[in-house]
């Protein structure tokens, strides 16, 4: 084995001529959706992986070291020993979250990999948003209010430590999803055979598989290209509701029907519409710093074949 400069290892194998580099990986939340995605990558290529968390819904993965605990308490951090290649946090949320894990572990946590979001731009400047565009600062109330200058404060506090990275997915979508999003649709879809449309609707959005953002968080644990940057994660192309219809009749197969219902009916009904639906909402943002690195995106097609189908394998 070679040592390399981040201390992951390099096991060679001679049968392929070829180096793999094997990680022991931290990883903070790690039980749903995304975090669950990228332990079973992980896990798949071989790294060694230790989930933290409070244990309410167990992995029970071969391959996989869990300590349950709460990352807010001081105490329950100090379950957490050895050394890591990367630590990569999908439960960081308030002011203080990397900061007290940072204090319990020092250095023990490797590449600190924050998963962020797009949603901490700030809104409405008619610009596309690149990762040096400036933070919210305007709190929007309620929970999506408190939720971006959680994230904000994050962003803030991760610079203290140069072996850093941050990623800020757009809207992510895929199998496993618990956000009322694609799901709404599928659910429309198999229990009606209709959806609704936002009509008119000038409104635009940006997603991103969640196997796309898995990839990139495991490259950015031990990537130079990685290390000290922030990258969006998500394709530049934009889509509207209509496209969304189109791409959804294509994936799952079905002549479904579409009723259109107007803006202001959707906010007098409370249709839970999950993407903006009017311009002024919108924001577009570049995704092109990551493809620099050679990264490449799913096609949005391949990505909702997939949600598609394991929703109706799992009804």
């Amino acid at each position: 084995m070679i040592k390399c400069s981040y201390s992951c290892y390099y096991t060679i194998h001679a049968s392929y001529e070829k180096a793999v580099i094997v990680m022991n990986i931290l990883v903070l939340g790690g039980s749903y959706f995304l975090g669950y995605r990228f332990v079973t990558l992980a896990v798949k290529d071989g790294h060694k992986v230790t989930v933290f968390n409070r244990g309410n819904r167990p992995l029970n993965m071969e391959g996989v070291t869990e300590i349950r605990g709460d990352r807010s308490l001081p105490d329950d951090l100090s379950k957490i020993d050895g050394e890591y290649d990367a630590t990569v946090d999908f439960c960081a949320y308030v002011k203080g979250d990397i900061r007290r894990v940072k204090d319990a572990l020092g250095d023990r946590t490797g590449r600190y990999v924050f998963i962020s979001t797009v949603d901490v731009y700030e809104r409405g400047t008619g610009n596309i948003l690149n990762e040096n565009a400036p933070f919210e600062t305007r709190d929007f109330g309620g929970e999506a209010g408190a939720y971006i200058l959680g994230k904000v404060s994050l962003e803030k506090e991760i610079v203290a430590y140069p072996d850093r990275c941050v990623l800020r997915p757009s809207i992510i979508y895929g199998p496993g999803n618990y956000a009322p999003r694609e799901n709404i649709y599928f659910k429309w879809i198999s229990a009606a055979g209709q959806i609704l449309e936002p009509k008119p609707s000038d409104g635009f959005f940006q997603m991103v598989s969640v196997s796309d953002v898995a990839k990139a968080a495991l490259k950015a644990c031990c990537s130079e290209d990685f290390g000290g940057k922030a990258f969006n994660v998500t394709s530049s192309v934009t889509y509207t509701y209509e496209d969304f219809t189109n791409i959804l009749k294509e994936v799952t197969e079905t002549d479904f029907e579409v009723i259109g219902v107007t803006p202001e009916e959707a906010f007098m009904q409370q249709v839970p519409f999950p993407y903006p639906i009017v311009k002024a909402e919108s924001e577009k943002y570049d995704g092109s710093t990551l493809e620099k690195t050679g990264f490449e995106y799913t096609d949005i097609k391949e990505g909702m074949k997939e949600a598609w189908e394991n929703y109706v394998h799992s009804k």
